[in-house]
């Protein structure tokens, strides 16, 4: 057994990879390295809102939050939302999901044809250390029926996400995510390399910082 089947079979019971058999081969790989990227939960619909492909990296609170019937059923509606939305409307689009957390997707295109949509998400709307705590605790007084207040691994897990600050940088990363998505269409259907893909999406790194 190599080394990522060994992590996987030590995916906490109380996790949403507890729960969801994922994708694999190229598209899937492609995807847990622009997770790994990006620190970011990434997610791969088709035109018309199907899920092609989740990954296996997902290091944060919707990790746990998907893992509980409650919270997987919400989540499913939210982004059944969103979904639909994409697809009637083809622009880039992000919204808060019910638990607070940015959610961020894009349309992807080939030949001019729609053929998919791009989505990230588990990113905290704040700028400091003190607001990701602050989010926390008005989190755990608001979801207390989720029963995730005594798990001391979804505790931490707050500590690994992405945050953005405001109105201005999440706009610029729903850009950047976009052109993301380019490259991924292009890295997938055109045998694109991950180092080319890597160079490009650099290039286009936010003003507020590297990733």
């Amino acid at each position: 057994m190599n080394e990522k089947n060994k992590n996987i079979n030590k995916i906490d019971e109380n996790t949403v990879n507890s729960k969801v058999i994922f994708s694999s081969g190229r598209v899937a790989d492609l995807l847990r390295k622009l997770e790994k990227y990006l620190n970011i939960s990434l997610s791969l619909r088709s035109s018309s809102g199907e899920v092609v492909c989740k990954t296996d990296y997902f290091n944060g609170p919707c990790n746990y939050i998907r893992g509980t019937d409650i919270g997987c059923k919400r989540c499913r509606k939210v982004y059944s939302a969103i979904e639909r939305k994409i697809i009637r409307r083809k622009v880039p689009y992000v919204c808060q999901c019910y638990c607070g957390f940015l959610i961020f997707a894009v349309p992807l295109e080939f030949r001019g044809e729609m053929v998919g949509i791009l989505i990230g998400s588990q990113i905290i709307p704040v700028s400091s250390k003190t607001n990701v705590e602050d989010f926390q605790k008005s989190f755990n007084s608001n979801f207390s029926n989720l029963k995730l207040n005594t798990n001391e691994n979804f505790k931490k897990s707050f500590k690994n996400i992405k945050t953005l600050d405001d109105e201005n940088q999440r706009l610029k990363f729903l850009s950047y995510i976009e052109e993301i998505g380019r490259n991924f269409v292009e890295m997938a259907a055109a045998e694109k390399t991950w180092v080319s893909f890597l160079k490009d999406i650099k290039k286009k790194e936010p003003e507020f910082g590297k990733f």
